[in-house]
């Protein structure tokens, strides 16, 4: 049996998957096409499922070149550390551009940046773009010809931030990636999320929790065309699915990341299938914004998984809403940490990338956490 509806394909996998060089050259916004190895140069692994050997190539191939399969393989390993280090007692300034602020998750990220901040003795000036991509690249801007110690980001898309990069490095400014990171610039350090990883783990645990079924409808609420996180996770939730030949991926439409434009995605979706058995959600926002369209439509029966551990999604999986999602830990803390000990002159790690971990309702019960 083969997969119906193969989903776009932009980014990468960690394990099981053939990765090439890591160079910092690469261009993690370029088209697939131009970076990734040929679909014939990569090891394939269809796990016994041949019929789809050709779609899990031409995948593998895709995600090949990917940021956040590249920072999990290389966290930790190389440092750097600041020639030109500000002597202790002096002020530090930083600017933490964000995305916006109409997601919990970015509330978290600002609350831990100013918390950090303030215990180290540090000064910074939190700007959102309220999730406005041209406004964030101004705002970066707008912190580079003002002047700044450091710039921290995390961008709502990294396509033609490289040209605004290019300003901060003219200026002496040493730049650091949040959650979100980019190749073919040159930060000092990222601090980024396991997007892939967390994928690949949620879509490993479906195929145990469906096993011995077979024709298994999924439905995917993805999160933001064209994002590079948004594609890992979707498109490695999907490659352990495509290898166990037991799903049909029968719709997707993205749901921004927000619980609102999710929920009229997954209307859509369950409007034009009346046999999904699973909706998948790119983040927790999207499966609750699934829940909420099963609920108005009053559809029974259909399964709901998501990303990120956060408060309502640990509640609904209590309440039997949905079955797991993946705790998705905020980096924003350690980037301002990293910071202070990289302009104080110590050294700080090129690439980290946290853990992840697997939430479902018998975990709850033992004891887990939401991550906000």
């Amino acid at each position: 049996m083969k997969i119906r509806t193969i989903l776009p394909a932009a980014v990468c996998l960690t394990t099981a998957l053939a990765m090439t060089a890591c160079s910092s050259s690469v261009n993690n916004n370029a088209d697939p096409s131009d970076t990734a190895a040929p679909a014939s140069e990569v090891e394939v692994d269809d796990g016994g499922c041949a019929e789809n050997r050709d779609q899990i190539a031409q995948l593998q191939a895709d995600l090949s070149k990917n940021l956040y399969g590249i920072a999990a393989a290389e966290s930790g390993k190389d440092e750097r550390t600041n020639p030109n280090p500000i002597p202790e007692g002096e002020p530090i300034k930083i600017t933490f551009s964000v995305e916006g602020l109409s997601h919990p998750f970015l509330v978290k990220q600002k609350q831990l940046a100013e918390e950090t901040a303030a215990k180290l003795g540090a000064e910074i000036n939190v700007v959102s773009a309220n999730d406005d991509v041209n406004q964030q690249f101004n705002d970066i801007q707008t912190a580079i010809a003002q002047g700044t110690d450091a710039l921290m980001m995390m961008p709502a898309t990294t396509q033609g931030l490289d040209a605004v990069l290019t300003q901060a490095q003219a200026a002496d400014i040493p730049y650091f990636f949040s959650q979100k990171g980019m190749l073919g610039v040159d930060p000092v350090s990222q601090v980024l999320a396991p997007y892939s990883n967390e994928g690949q783990q949620l879509g490993e645990w479906v195929v145990e929790h469906y096993q011995g079924q077979e024709d298994v409808n999924v439905a995917v609420i993805s999160g933001i065309p064209g994002d590079q996180s948004s594609d890992a996770r979707v498109n490695s939730f999907l490659l352990p699915l495509l290898r166990s030949c037991n799903f049909n991926i029968v719709a997707n439409q993205p749901g921004q990341y927000r619980r609102g434009d999710s929920e009229k995605a997954a209307q859509n979706m369950l409007a034009a299938n009346t046999d999904i058995d699973l909706l998948f959600g790119a983040n927790d926002e999207a499966a609750l914004g699934g829940i909420a369209a099963l609920n108005s439509s009053g559809r029974e029966g259909v399964d709901v998984v998501g990303l990120d551990g956060q408060t309502d999604m640990f509640a609904a999986i209590q309440a039997g809403d949905a079955l797991a999602t993946v705790i998705h830990k905020p980096t924003a803390g350690i980037v301002v940490e990293e910071i202070v000990d990289y302009l104080r002159g110590n050294p700080v790690p090129e690439y980290r990338v946290l853990d992840e971990d697997l939430v479902t309702k018998e975990t709850i019960e033992s004891g887990a956490q939401p991550a906000f």
